[in-house]
């Protein structure tokens, strides 16, 4: 019989790593590292992947959906946008530099002595323009600008955290559509093997019939058998079609694609996993949900900090060049030129002494922020060890279930050969025959499913410790 292998997937995981940045490179997201907080860059995949009509492996599934599926380039994008963030905050410590124009005409009446003109003012008429290159220099603002970079390189990795999650995430869906669409061929298979058996029986009442030591009734009940199983032979096909088109959709491949999928590997039935309470150190280690916690509350902090900042002044530098080009005129008469150059240096100091009580406000409100992280952190250990205990009973229920599959599956064959041979010479009924019959089908049947079981409960546990496939 098949049996999965339990050890197999963690190398079904590096496998995938491997194909998977060796064929798509531009994409160096894949797996990212936990504590990365470097940038990230996504290449564009609009075309599906022209799938061959051969036989394809688990590691290469996984590496065309980690390339293509929908959900995980999504979260990608995020984990991008995250990541410019941090160089958008960081472009405020460099100074601001405009360029500028002013220009146009003036005409003002002015005032002025009696004495000097009669009429009691005159009329000055301007015309000028005035370039201008500004530059803004924030120096110092008591770490505005740095809670500023903490808070967004501490989201970025928490969206990288999230990133790797949503990877592991696809691993395991399309892992468990795997096993299922495997389990589901098996089924087709051992109901292929139930039906031969069945037709052989057929034959073995029809020859015994001939010799006048079977009745008609005993061949109808032979021929019943029969047509039973090739009703289960239909049943378990179209369940087989289903669950392929189910590995396809989460793939994310278009529902018409063709190809054949590889049985896994077989691996002794002794396999066991390690000691629960290492399984969750690693969980509370490598989680990538208890990564992006533990983020999210060092940005909280930053945060705090940043707004806490808003209580101290700022020192900035402002300065200017300019050029003065124009003319003036003075009651019509002739004009007078400029076209000099000048500039201006200021230090400037800034506090705000009262704000209507925002800044206090927002220092509350950065409290409760992180607070809440604080509370999201705790959850996210909770969850994650309840998780991995749940997946380790599974796994262990599943091997044990394997086991034991193997073994009735083994006593059935043995048993429906033993009651075919004594049938063949009159020491056993039609009954008892088609009845170790059909027991030997339920068992090769319930042997699919216990296999498939091992591989999902594998995938399960290495989804809920958060093992990343470059770790194995």
């Amino acid at each position: 019989m098949r049996r999965v292998r339990s050890d197999s997937f963690p190398l079904v995981l590096a496998t995938a790593l491997f194909a998977y940045n060796g064929v798509a490179s531009a994409q160096s997201t894949s797996w990212v590292a936990s504590s990365y907080h470097g940038a990230v860059e996504i290449a564009d995949h609009t075309d599906e992947p022209a799938m061959e009509d051969r036989v394809y492996a688990l590691p290469e599934l996984l590496s065309i959906a980690l390339d293509i599926n929908p959900k995980t380039r999504e979260v990608a994008q995020e984990a991008v946008q995250a990541d410019l963030a941090i160089k958008l905050a960081k472009t405020q410590y460099s100074p601001q530099l405009d360029a500028k124009a002013l220009g146009g005409i003036q005409r003002t009446p002015l005032a002025i002595p009696t004495s000097v003109s009669p009429k009691g003012y005159f009329i000055s008429s301007t015309e000028e323009v005035f370039p201008t290159l500004e530059m803004k220099w924030l120096l110092f603002d008591f770490g505005r600008r740095k809670g500023l970079v903490e808070e967004a390189k501490h989201n970025a990795s928490a969206a990288q955290s999230g990133l790797l999650g949503a990877q592991e995430k696809l691993v395991f869906d399309v892992s468990e559509a795997y096993f299922d669409a495997t389990s589901a061929q098996g089924q087709v298979r051992a109901a292929q093997k139930a039906l031969d058996a069945a037709k052989l029986t057929e034959q073995a009442v029809a020859d015994e019939k001939k010799h006048g030591r079977a009745t008609v009734v005993d061949l109808a009940e032979a021929q019943r058998q029969t047509a039973a199983m090739q009703l289960a032979l239909t049943k378990t096909t179209g369940a087989a079609d289903t669950a392929f088109a189910t590995l396809v959709a989460t793939i994310g491949l278009p529902p018409e694609t063709q190809f054949e999928i590889a049985s896994p590997a077989q691996a002794p039935v002794t396999a066991t996993p390690a000691p629960l309470r290492e399984l969750i150190d690693e969980a509370l280690r490598s989680r990538p949900d208890v990564l992006a916690a533990m983020d999210k509350v060092a940005a909280s902090d930053a945060k705090l900090e940043t707004t806490r900042a808003a209580y101290r002044p700022t020192i900035s530098l402002d300065a200017q060049v300019f050029q003065n080009i124009g003319r003036i005129s003075s009651d019509g008469g002739p004009y007078s030129s400029i076209d000099r150059a000048g500039n201006a240096v200021y230090v400037s100091f800034d506090w705000s002494l009262f704000d209507g009580g925002a800044r206090a406000t927002s220092v509350s409100l950065a409290v409760s922020q992180k607070t809440a992280a604080e509370d999201a952190l705790a959850e996210a250990k909770d969850t994650a060890s309840q998780q991995v205990v749940q997946a380790y009973n599974n796994l262990k229920t599943s091997l044990d279930n394997r086991n034991q599959a193997l073994a009735y599956t083994h006593a059935s064959e043995v048993a429906y050969q033993a009651a075919l041979d004594s049938y063949r010479h009159g020491l056993t009924s039609i009954t008892d025959l088609t009845s170790n019959e059909a027991v030997l089908a339920q068992a090769e049947a319930g042997q699919e499913d216990a296999d498939a079981s091992v591989g999902i409960a594998q995938a399960a546990l290495d989804l809920a410790i958060g093992r990343q496939p470059s770790t194995h």
